[in-house]
Formats: structure tokens, sequence, C-alpha cells
């Protein structure tokens, strides 16, 4: 039976999936490396990390394998979009990697959105923030001109891992259309915007969609992974293009909603124009010539990864003491702004915190409200898809934090909607791996490979008390942003 790999390169961790053509995992394997802060704002990893990640979970489903490995049919990956990935022209890093989360670049994003802001919201659909693969760019122009210069590419950080397995430097059209430098009418990068900004255009390798296979297996890298050489790589896709497939968002009207390092809403879109400019992104999806909207809060999870970190207690702990504390949490709100805000205000000099604390609020208070938030500021992103006349009949709910059971049930009360619970919570590497699939022939469609090996399971419903309590507490953080915005910019303005 053909097989299909899937590889998920993420912030914290890869994860690595095979599956079958019958939809059936086969085996995963997974692996963590860490995030480096050299100085504040700065938030980098050493790629050869995520070579080792890679290397160790391929061999552990390979080593599964009762079969050979020549039964993988093909190969796709999965990874953190916006990062970038300087090196030369063997493919070797002149630098660690500068991650998405990463928010030093903020003066030259002003600079560019102030000499090319019309064009960057006509071709790009973006105004330049720091998240943005563009912003390091010309950050890296800026302060390290020498890296710059012998830089013969700047790679997503799952094309670089590509290009370990199979020598090709190459791009996809859903990784390229939230660096800013991609056109997302014509689906290749704009020349027109890499002339305003006077960015080198040979920087950028080309770039293709997720399908398309775009090399093969090395012998190198079949001696390290365990592969067979020759075996068919397709280009793959952003993280979040891969949550869309592998949530079932390959059409109209499914929500795919999740909490991992980050909080994300996303759903399937024909076209896209500037209609929400600025508020969610417009991205082209894993399948040929389709789009998707996307809302993310950038640290939803990882607000709640920081306090288990801080005070040293499982997530499994703090959530079991913040269920007994009622919805809305005695009025203490929480902002989950701890790499800034995202969705619908982006702005990198926001900041996380929170609100309301009283002498009789707890620590299980505060955990509820970071949970709460986090929901909250995910609501953004559907009423988002409302005002965009977006259809949302099914709400999916997977990744990390949906395995919670009280933040899922807080989740679908704050959106007073239904929930339907996927079986696999990794519904990137799920993405990757379907990817694979269709891209090299196990399945003749993204709807057949969904079909199969898409399960969905408990359906959450939301409680109308809490839902009740929740709308009014949501209408109040919808305030607080506005109210702070002026603050947080004042606080965090570099010294002149």
């Amino acid at each position: 039976m053909p097989l299909a790999l899937g590889i998920d390169l993420g912030t914290s961790s890869t994860k690595t999936m095979l599956m079958d053509e019958a939809g059936k995992v086969v085996a995963t394997a997974s692996a963590s490396y860490s995030l480096q802060t050299p100085q504040p704002a700065w938030v980098e990893q050493q790629p050869d990390d995520w070579w080792q990640a890679v290397r160790q979970t391929i061999r552990q489903v390979v080593q599964a394998l009762r079969a050979s490995s020549r039964d993988i049919t093909g190969i796709a990956l999965s990874g953190q979009m916006n990062g970038a990935v300087f090196v030369d022209g063997a493919g070797r890093p002149l630098r660690p990697a500068i991650l998405w989360l990463d928010g030093r670049s903020q003066r030259e994003c002003d600079d560019a959105n102030a000499r090319a802001g019309d064009l960057l919201r006509d071709r790009a659909l973006h105004v330049l923030n720091p998240i943005n693969t563009l912003a390091k760019v010309l950050w890296a122009r800026e302060h390290e001109p020498e890296c710059y210069a012998q830089a013969a590419y700047v790679l997503i950080p799952k094309d670089w891992v590509r290009l370990k397995l199979t020598g090709m430097f190459a791009s996809d059209v859903s990784d390229g259309s939230v660096s800013a430098a991609l056109d997302l009418y014509t689906r290749d990068w704009s020349d027109a915007i890499l002339d305003a900004l006077r960015v080198r255009r040979d920087l950028f390798p080309p770039v293709f969609e997720s399908t398309t296979v775009v090399g093969t297996i090395t012998a190198q890298a079949a001696e390290e992974t365990g592969l067979a050489a020759g075996t068919p790589v397709c280009a793959g896709g952003g993280d979040m293009a891969c949550m869309a497939v592998g949530s079932g968002a390959i059409k109209p009207g499914i929500v795919g909603v999740g909490i991992g390092t980050a909080g994300h809403a996303l759903t399937f879109a024909e076209e896209v124009n500037d209609a929400a400019f600025n508020q969610l992104w417009p991205m082209c999806h894993a399948v040929p010539g389709k789009y998707f909207w996307l809302g993310c809060t950038y640290t939803g999870g990882g607000s709640l990864s920081w306090l288990s970190e801080q005070w040293g207690e499982s997530f499994e702990s703090l959530t079991a003491q913040a269920e007994h504390v009622p919805a809305g949490s005695d009025r203490l709100f929480f902002m989950p702004w701890l790499a800034g805000a995202a969705t619908p205000h982006p702005d990198a000099h926001a900041r996380g915190g929170w609100l309301g604390l009283a002498l009789h609020h707890t620590k299980a208070h505060m955990v509820r409200a970071l949970m709460e938030g986090v929901a909250f500021d995910l609501r953004h992103s559907l009423e988002g898809f409302k005002r965009l006349n977006l259809p949302l009949h099914e709400i999916r709910l997977g990744e990390g934090g949906s395995k919670s059971p009280l933040w899922r049930q807080i989740l679908t009360d704050v959106f007073g909607q239904d929930g339907r619970m996927m079986e696999l919570h990794d519904a990137s590497a799920i993405g990757a791996t379907l990817i694979a699939g269709v891209g090299t022939g196990v399945y003749d469609s993204f709807e057949t490979a969904c079909d199969r090996a898409i399960q969905l399971g408990e359906m959450v419903r939301p409680d109308a008390e809490r839902a009740a309590r929740y709308e009014q507490s949501y209408r109040q953080y919808c305030r607080l942003y506005p109210i702070l915005k002026e603050w947080f910019r004042e606080v965090n303005k570099e010294p002149a």
C-alpha cells in the first residue's frame, strides 16, 4: 500500500507522520528544540537543530514500518511561517534563523510602509510588520550588510529543511503569501514591491503550488534519514495552509480553530481582496489556485506555556485549578499579546498582562482569565469572517490547547457556537501528509484525502448562561486595545 510522509516543522518541535492510502496514520514521531532570545524582541533558532529533529523523527517512523521505505510514495513539509534563513550558495546558514516571533525590525517596517505602502496593500495585501520575512530581509540589509551581501537566498524555515532533503532551492505560494514579498493575485514574487524597496530579487527562490513535486531525496539525505533516494518531495506549505487542509477547510463554511504556540482561526475562500485589510491575513491555499483567510493571536498557547514555566506547574495542574473559577474570572481580563497583537489590530508594540487584579483574585483566576483572553482574541477572527460574509457552518477544534476540556468549552462558550473536536490534533502534520499524497497520486484529490483522513469526534456545545456572560465580557475586552494603543507605543518607544 502506498504511503505519504508529512513533516511539520513547528516553532517548538517537529512532528513527522506516515499515512497510508486509506487515511490511517501508520506512525508518528516528534522531537523538540529551543528558542533563543539573545536581545529584547529578538527570537532565533539554529537551523541545524531543525535538521537534527527532522532526521530523528523520520528515522523513527521509517523504523516503525514493517515494509520498505520505498513504499513511501511522496513527502511534503509544513512549517512555521515567516522565518528567515540567510544561506550561501551551498545552502549553509550565514547566521541563526530569525523567527516569526521576532520583533526587531519595526523601524524598517515603518520606513517601507512610508515608501511602498500602496504597493504592499495593492499586491501583497499587507502592511509590513516585523513578523513578515520581508521585514527581516530589510533589517539584515541595514544592520548586517555583510550577511545580506553574502546571501545567495533567504529561505523560509521549511524550505531550508527541504533543501537539506533534496538539494533544491524552492518555496511555495502559501508560505510566500505572508512574507509581504508575494503578489497574491499572480501567486509569484512581486518585482514591483522588491524594486520599490531595493531588495534583491535573486534572494527569493522559485515559488510553486504546494502539491508540485520540486525535488527528490538525495543520496546523502537518504543515508541520514533512512528514506529511499529518489523519493519525490512536494513544495508543501506554511503551517496554516497545511492546517487548513488538515482541518478539512478546503471548501466554504468550515472553520479550523487551534491553539498551538500561536492561536489561529482560518476559513476557505475562492478569492481574496483588501476588504479586511490589516485585520485578517489573506493567504494562498495549499489547494492550487484557492485562498483562505487567517486570524491569529501570536502567543495563544505560548501564553500558558510561559505561565507554566514561570510557576513550575504543568498545564494539567494549572487548568485543573482554573476549572473552579466562574466564567468571566470575576472581572479579571488577560491580554495575550506577549509578542505583540495580531488580529484585528496588528501592533508589535502591544504587550500582554492582566487587568482588573484585586485582592480576592487567586492564581486560578489568573489562569482562567488567560484562557478566556486567548478565546476572546480568537473571536475577533470569527467576527472578521462574518464581516466578509463568509459562512461559518462548522467550527472544527484541533491542536494543543483544545485538548484541554476546559479550554475547548471556553472557546465554544465565547464563540456562542458548537465546536466539533478533531480526533487527530496535529492538523498541520496531517495537512502536510495529505499534500504529499495528493501531489504524488496516493489520493486523487483533496476531497478524497480529507474524507479518508479527517476523523471528527465530540461535539462541544456552548452553555447558554456562560455564553451570555462571555458576550458581555467580550464587548469589554474589545475596548482594551483601543484604550491602551498609545500607551503601548509610548512605553515601547526606542530611545532616540
